[in-house]
């Protein structure tokens, strides 16, 4: 398995399972959205964490990197719904000021 194959089954996992979770919960569709907005923020936000984080550990990077992205992608799909609300609120009013 190559590092590429790698990182996407862990960032995978990552997402179904947590959907899969949610899904038992009965998620309502405001939820949904900030959930994929946490998803989006994650990936890009994991994705710049640990692509230099993989350089720098080399064999070993290629191992911890994907877990610190699926971690921090877990993060900010929970801290998204928690408070999306307030997070688009304060997106809304940055906007309205420029």
């Amino acid at each position: 398995m190559d590092q590429r194959s790698f990182a996407i089954i862990i960032v995978l996992t990552t997402i179904i399972s947590y959907l899969i979770i949610r899904k038992f919960f009965k998620i309502a569709p405001r939820y949904l959205m900030y959930g994929i907005l946490g998803v989006v923020t994650g990936i890009t936000i994991g994705t710049i964490i640990a692509w230099p984080l993989s350089a720098l550990l080399g064999q070993f990077g290629v191992i911890v990197a994907p877990y610190i992205l699926g971690l921090i992608l877990l993060v900010f799909v929970e801290f998204f719904i928690i408070e999306g609300k307030s997070i688009l609120v304060f997106l809304q009013n940055q906007l309205q000021r420029r």
